[in-house]
Order: structure tokens, then C-alpha cells, then sequence
């Protein structure tokens, strides 16, 4: 089963949690459980809006860092 942060547009795996991942702090409103791999996939697609991102630390293959931020002040 998955976690989505719908705030911050993060997917957690609830397998691999970690106390990085700070899933107790996702408020109540604003989570929602996905069961399928294949859906998660399908939020994780370039060309679904809101895009979603994995969680670096318990889906960091799914983890895509935006190296625009390195830039931005």
C-alpha cells in the first residue's frame, strides 16, 4: 500500500517507511492510500497534473531530484 501526500505531492511506500519519510506529520486531510504499483506509476507520469514524486527515502527509485533548485535562491 502507498501514502500520498496530497500537499506536497509526495508517494511513500508504507513498507519501506522510514522516521525520514515524517509520515505522521502528513495531516489527516491531506493523505490518501493507493493499493496498486500501477496507479502509483501512473501518478509518477511526466504528463499527470499534479505530478507526483517518490519519497527519496523509501522509493528513491521512484525519487526525481529537480536540479533547478540548486540555482534558485
Amino acid at each position: 500500500m502507498y501514502l500520498i501526500d496530497e500537499e506536497n505531492h509526495i508517494i511513500h511506500d508504507m513498507s519501506f517507511l522510514k522516521y525520514e519519510c515524517q509520515a505522521k506529520k502528513i495531516a489527516e486531510d491531506k493523505r490518501r492510500k493507493v493499493h496498486t504499483l500501477e496507479q502509483v506509476k501512473r501518478m509518477l507520469d511526466s504528463n499527470h497534473r499534479p505530478q507526483y514524486n517518490g519519497c527519496r527515502w523509501c522509493m528513491p527509485e521512484y525519487f526525481q531530484f529537480d536540479m533547478t533548485t540548486i540555482f534558485s535562491h
